[in-house]
C-alpha cells in the first residue's frame, strides 16, 4: 500500500472537525439549513415560491415592522413586499374581516393566504410574477420568525446572502407544459401554467403536474380551452389552499378552482379545501365548474360543504373520490360520476343538492358509484330540495352500494313548501356491500321514483345524460408516459436490478414495455401496473427502455429512455458508504453527517457506535483510493 504523508491525514481529520459544533454554544439566532431557490441559483421559475427552512420549528411573527422583500439586483427596487400583520380569524380560521393580502387571478382579486408553515418550513408564495432573465435578491427583517425557545429568524439585508436569476425566456408556446415546485419544470404554479395556454385553442394541451404541495387557488377563464392537468399520482400530487364563504364571498369566489373553459380535464390529482367544519358560512367549494365537456379521471375531492359546485354545462367524472358533509355535489349542470365513491363525513348529511332547470336539461347522475360514511355516521340523504326554488331538479343513482342504515330509508329530504309533481329523484337497483338488493318500500312517495329495467339502462348510456357528447366513448388516443425512474440518462444504477416506473398518461389503459441493451428495446408485454422490475443485469451496461399507452382507440408511443449500470466491486471497501466502489467526498459528507447525528447511522468497524476509531478505519480507506493508480481502490 502507498502511504501518504501525515500531512495528509491531519487535513482530513481538519476537515471533518468541521462538521462538529463547538461545545456550549447556544446562538440567538435561528439556524437556517436551507432555503429555496438556493443561493445564486440559475434559470428559476418567474412564478416562483421562496422557503426558508429553519433547524427549529418558525412561528411568523405578527408585527407590522417586520416583512420580506424581492428586490432588483440591476437598480435595488423592491418588486413585492410581504408586510406581517395580525390577522383576523375566528375559533376555525382566517375571515374576510380587513383581509390585508390579495392576489389577482386572471383578472379576478381575491383574498389569499401568502404564506405558510410547513414542518420546520417557511413557504412565501409571493402575488407578483417576476421579469424573466432578472436577477433578484431577498431581503428579510431580523425576528421575521421566531421558535419556541425564544430564539429569531436573522436579518438579511444585502443583495448577495440570498439570490437568484430567473429563466432567460418563458418557455414557447406550446401544447406541453410541466409544472414542478422544484423549479424544474416550465412554471412552479398551476395559475402560471394556465396562463400560458393559448386562447381558444382548438388542440388540446397537457399540463404535467410533478408530485408536491400545490397551495394556491386558480381562476381558468373560458379563453383557456382544451387544457389537461396531468398529476403524476393522485396521492401525492395535491393542490391545497384555503378558501371559504367567509374568507371571499360568494359561490364565483370561494372555491380553489374557478373554471369556465371548454374542455378542461383532470387526471391523477388530490384537491384540498382546508377549511375546516365549521358553524357557519361553510361553503367552501374545491371547483366551480361551469363549461361544457369537462372530465375528471382518479382525482380525489375534499372539503366539507359544497365540494363539488357543478354550476352550469357538462362534467364527467371517473374512478374519483368526493367528500364532504352537506349537498357536497351541487348545482344546475349536468354530471356523470363513473365508479365514484361518495364520502359522507356528517349525520343529517346530503350528498346533493341539484339544482336542474326544467326539461331537457339533465342534473346528477350516479352510476356504479360507492356511498360511505365516516366511521360512526349513521343517517345521511341521498339529495335534498331548497323548498321550491328548482322544481324539476335532479338527482339520479343508478346501481349505486349504499346501506341502510347509514342511508336514511326515506332516501331523500324534502323541504317545506316543495312540490313533488316534477321532482327527479330516481334510483335503480341500489344493493347493499354484499352486493344484495337492498329494501326501498320506505322511499320518499310521492316525490321519489325506483326506475324499471328499460330506463336503468337508458340513463347509463351518458350520451343520453349530455346529448351530443359521450365521454365514455371518446375514441381519442392517451398520452405519452413520463416521469421515467431511473431519471433518463442515469448512472451507476444498480445492476442487481431496480423497478422501472413512470407517471401514466391520460387516458392510458395499459401500458407496453420495452426493454433490454439494444436501441431500440426489445418487446417485453403489456400490463396495467405502472412498474417493471427488471431484474439482474450487466455491470457498467446501457440499458434502455420505452413504454407505449394503450386504449380501445390505439397506441401511442412513448419515448426511449437510458440508464447505465455501475461496476461491480470484487472487494468491498468498508467506508464505501454509497456503494459506488470508490471512497470519495459523498461517502466524508454522509460520514459527516452521521456524526452531526442525522441518519442513517454508520458504524464502520461494527462495535455498535461511531467514535473516532470509525474515522481512522475511513481515513485509511481515504488514503487508499485516493492515489495512483486510482483503480486499486476497486480491483
Amino acid at each position: 500500500m502507498c502511504r501518504k504523508s501525515i500531512s495528509s491525514y491531519i487535513l482530513f481529520v481538519g476537515l471533518f472537525s468541521a462538521f462538529l459544533p463547538g461545545p456550549g454554544v447556544k446562538a440567538a439566532d435561528m439556524a437556517i439549513t436551507s432555503v429555496f431557490p438556493t443561493n445564486n441559483a440559475v434559470e428559476v421559475c418567474a412564478d416562483t415560491k421562496l422557503w426558508r427552512t429553519f433547524g427549529t420549528a418558525p412561528i411568523v411573527a405578527t408585527d407590522s415592522n417586520m416583512h420580506l422583500q424581492i428586490c432588483r439586483v440591476s437598480d435595488s427596487n423592491v418588486i413585492y413586499q410581504l408586510n406581517l400583520n395580525t390577522l383576523p380569524s375566528d375559533a376555525y380560521g382566517h375571515i374576510s374581516t380587513n383581509w390585508p393580502y390579495k392576489i389577482n387571478l386572471n383578472g379576478r382579486t381575491v383574498n389569499y393566504e401568502p404564506f405558510a408553515v410547513n414542518g420546520n418550513t417557511v413557504e412565501i408564495y409571493p402575488s407578483t410574477r417576476l421579469a424573466y432573465n432578472t436577477a433578484y435578491y431577498v431581503k428579510m427583517t431580523a425576528g421575521f420568525c421566531t421558535d419556541a425557545n425564544g430564539n429569531t429568524s436573522p436579518e438579511i439585508n444585502d443583495n448577495t446572502t440570498w439570490r437568484f436569476t430567473t429563466k432567460v425566456s418563458p418557455p414557447a408556446a406550446d401544447h406541453d407544459y410541466t409544472v414542478a415546485l422544484d423549479g424544474s419544470g416550465d412554471f412552479c404554479t398551476l395559475q402560471g401554467a394556465t396562463d400560458a395556454v393559448v386562447n381558444s385553442d382548438p388542440c388540446r394541451t397537457i399540463v404535467k403536474v410533478k408530485k408536491g404541495a400545490y397551495r394556491e387557488i386558480v381562476n381558468i377563464p373560458s379563453g383557456k380551452t382544451n387544457m389537461t392537468w396531468l398529476g403524476e399520482d393522485r396521492d401525492t400530487t395535491i393542490m391545497a389552499a384555503y378558501n371559504f364563504e367567509g374568507f371571499n364571498s360568494g359561490n364565483d369566489y370561494r372555491m380553489l378552482i374557478r373554471t369556465s373553459a371548454n374542455g378542461f380535464r383532470m387526471y391523477n390529482m388530490t384537491f384540498h379545501n382546508l377549511r375546516p367544519k365549521a358553524s357557519g358560512n361553510n361553503q367552501a367549494e374545491i371547483t366551480k365548474h361551469s363549461s361544457n365537456q369537462g372530465m375528471a379521471v382518479n382525482c380525489k375531492y375534499m372539503s366539507y360543504q359544497d365540494t363539488l359546485c357543478i354550476s352550469a354545462g357538462q362534467m364527467y367524472m371517473r374512478d374519483c373520490y368526493i367528500e364532504g358533509d352537506t349537498d357536497y355535489i351541487w348545482g344546475g349542470g349536468a354530471a356523470y360520476f363513473d365508479k365514484c365513491e361518495m364520502h359522507s363525513l356528517s349525520a343529517q348529511s346530503y350528498i346533493t343538492q341539484p339544482r336542474t332547470a326544467g326539461p331537457p336539461a339533465n342534473g346528477l347522475f350516479l352510476v356504479d358509484c360507492n356511498l360511505t360514511v365516516k366511521p360512526g355516521v349513521i343517517g345521511i340523504y341521498l339529495g335534498r330540495t331548497t323548498n321550491n326554488s328548482y322544481p324539476y331538479c335532479q338527482s339520479v343513482f343508478l346501481n349505486c352500494t349504499m346501506s341502510s342504515p347509514p342511508v336514511f330509508p326515506v332516501g331523500w329530504y324534502l323541504a317545506s313548501g316543495t312540490d313533488v309533481n316534477n321532482l327527479r329523484w330516481w334510483e335503480y337497483k341500489s344493493v347493499d356491500q354484499s352486493g344484495n338488493l337492498i329494501d326501498v318500500s320506505n322511499r320518499l312517495n310521492p316525490g321519489s321514483i325506483q326506475l324499471d329495467d328499460a330506463n336503468g339502462l337508458y340513463w347509463r348510456d351518458a350520451n343520453n345524460v349530455f346529448g351530443t357528447w359521450n365521454p365514455q366513448n371518446l375514441g381519442e388516443l392517451p398520452t405519452a408516459s413520463w416521469q421515467p425512474q431511473p431519471t433518463d440518462g442515469a448512472t451507476g444504477v444498480d445492476p442487481c436490478g431496480v423497478s422501472l416506473t413512470w407517471a401514466a398518461g391520460a387516458e392510458a389503459a395499459s401500458h407496453i414495455v420495452y426493454f433490454g441493451t439494444a436501441n431500440p428495446p426489445e418487446l417485453v408485454g403489456e400490463q396495467t401496473e405502472k412498474s417493471f422490475a427488471t431484474g439482474a443485469m450487466s455491470p457498467d451496461t446501457t440499458y434502455y427502455w420505452r413504454v407505449d399507452e394503450n386504449d380501445l382507440a390505439g397506441q401511442m408511443p412513448g419515448a426511449v429512455w437510458s440508464f447505465t449500470t455501475s461496476y461491480i466491486c470484487s472487494t468491498p471497501i468498508v467506508s464505501d458508504l454509497d456503494n459506488d466502489c470508490e471512497v470519495d467526498f459523498f461517502d466524508y459528507a454522509r460520514l459527516a453527517d452521521a456524526w452531526a447525528g442525522n441518519l442513517p447511522e454508520v458504524d464502520l468497524n461494527n462495535d455498535g457506535h461511531l467514535d473516532f476509531l470509525d474515522i481512522a478505519q475511513f481515513a485509511t480507506d481515504w488514503l487508499s483510493c485516493n492515489r495512483e493508480p486510482a483503480s486499486m481502490c476497486w480491483q
